[in-house]
């Protein structure tokens, strides 16, 4: 019974192949039935075309057919096409350009050249101007220019050997080594400069011209004397008298009294007036007989005259030259006598008085 069952499945199954295979064998038939038919209809469609050109047809105008070349027409209308394009953007490009030569022009091939040519000249001369400058430094420091001399000019009371040792110049330094300004503020630590000039003499002197304090007052210190100028410049404490006023009834404290100080701003101010009495004695050629100046009043200076053995009182700084010329004259009419002279009043009201010692 099982072999039976068996061969029934192998026929069943042989069976079913073989059907399938009839079946693929149809389709591809068919296939082919359908292909052989498109092929005759498209055929007849061929042979049914009605042609212009071999036959002629009554109430109706000929219309050329379309070339075959249609496709050449195609590839002129993309041409066309592609030239418009073009044509456009070369416009737009145009415009583009326009608006922006508004704002940046181009420059010039001229001027671009011009412009070459100046920076070239510019790299010459400028390559040129360095190399001077250069042969300049390297001959300014060369042994031709070191110092060989040191003039000294305008100096009565400071040596020129205190002055170059001030000025700390060495001999045989270059001279453009030498800072004139620090040269000038060595020097001025000196209260008897007043003023100095520095100046080089090529290639290998230095001139130091200088402009020097002279005493024109001295104050008592003790033993010794402060030496004064015009301006209240301290210049030196020293034992040595001078054949200049002394100064009376000075404000100024003992402990300022140091060379390149100046007295207190009150002795300035009365120097001020002691000053003008001075330059109108002077005028007057009395000068040289004034041997003391108080100060100590500011409305009434006294003029004292040791070797005329007299003392004035002039008041304050009015009418100086007045009171001068009335001194004078006592001096001279009153000779050798001691005593003192008042021109301390109101000199148009009233005339100068001599009193005379007892």
């Amino acid at each position: 019974m099982v072999k039976k069952v068996k061969e029934t499945q192998l026929n069943l199954y042989n069976f079913n192949a073989e059907d399938d295979k009839k079946k693929n064998q149809n389709k591809k038939k068919n296939k082919k039935k359908v292909k052989a038919k498109k092929h005759e209809i498209h055929d007849k469609a061929e042979n049914n075309k009605f042609d212009f050109n071999d036959e002629i047809v009554i109430g109706l105008t000929r219309i050329e057919e379309k070339n075959d070349n249609s496709t050449e027409s195609k590839k002129e209308k993309k041409k066309k096409s592609k030239s418009k394009k073009k044509h456009n953007n070369r416009k737009k490009e145009k415009n583009n350009k326009t608006k922006n030569t508004k704002k940046k022009r181009p420059i010039p091939k001229k001027k671009n050249k011009a412009k070459n040519r100046l920076n070239i000249k510019i790299i010459k001369y400028s390559f040129l101007i360095f190399c001077l400058v250069a042969i300049v430094i390297i001959t300014m420091f060369s042994p031709l220019f070191n110092i060989k001399e040191i003039v000294v000019i305008g100096n009565e009371k400071i040596t020129k050997d205190e002055i170059i040792s001030l000025s700390q110049i060495n001999m045989e330094e270059n001279t453009y080594k030498v800072s004139k300004k620090k040269v000038k503020n060595r020097i001025l630590e000196n209260p008897y400069i007043k003023s100095i000039d520095v100046k080089r003499n090529l290639p290998s002197s230095i001139i130091i011209t200088v402009e020097e304090r002279k005493t024109t007052f001295m104050v008592e210190y003790g033993n010794s004397y402060v030496y004064v100028n015009n301006q209240g410049y301290i210049l030196e404490i020293s034992s040595q008298k001078l054949e200049v006023p002394i100064l009376q009834g000075i404000e100024t404290v003992v402990e300022e009294f140091i060379a390149g100080n100046r007295l207190c701003n009150e002795d300035l101010k009365k120097l001020s007036t002691v000053n003008k009495i001075m330059e109108m004695a002077h005028n007057n050629e009395i000068a040289n007989l004034i041997t003391k100046i108080d100060i100590q009043n500011s409305q009434n200076y006294k003029i004292i005259f040791e070797n005329e053995k007299k003392v004035a009182y002039i008041g304050d700084e009015i009418d100086l030259n007045t009171k001068i010329l009335s001194i004078k004259s006592i001096l001279e009419r009153e000779k050798d006598v001691a005593g003192e002279i008042f021109v301390n009043g109101d000199l148009k009201n009233s005339n100068p008085v001599f009193r005379q010692n007892v």
